[in-house]
């Protein structure tokens, strides 16, 4: 029988065995490739981690954007996307790095 390896949380720092350490993309594969983006920033996370990051994507990212030009809502443009999801990202990072204290 193998020995199941231990990982730990990027975001928690909880050890986490290899088979329950979910791998979670800073920013969504689709978005990627619609900003032709090649190099994807990964990161491990426990479950928990995982599911409130997802939670605070949807509370935090809105695909749509008021235009003040235009006067209407538009859909952001892909590198728009980006930044909205890695600015998310790392404001949940700096969360989190509270609660461990």
């Amino acid at each position: 029988m193998a020995k199941v390896q231990s990982l730990v949380c990027q975001l928690c720092g909880s050890e986490v065995n290899s088979r329950s350490i979910e791998k979670h993309y800073v920013v969504p594969k689709e978005i990627m490739e619609q900003a032709r983006i090649r190099r994807a920033k990964i990161v491990r996370l426990c479950p928990k981690c995982n599911a409130e990051l997802r939670n605070w994507y949807n509370a935090k990212i809105a695909s749509t954007t008021y235009d003040t030009q235009i006067k209407q809502f538009r859909q952001k443009l892909p590198a728009e996307m980006v930044k909205e999801y890695e600015g998310a990202y790392n404001r949940f990072a700096r969360y989190k790095k509270t609660q461990r204290v």
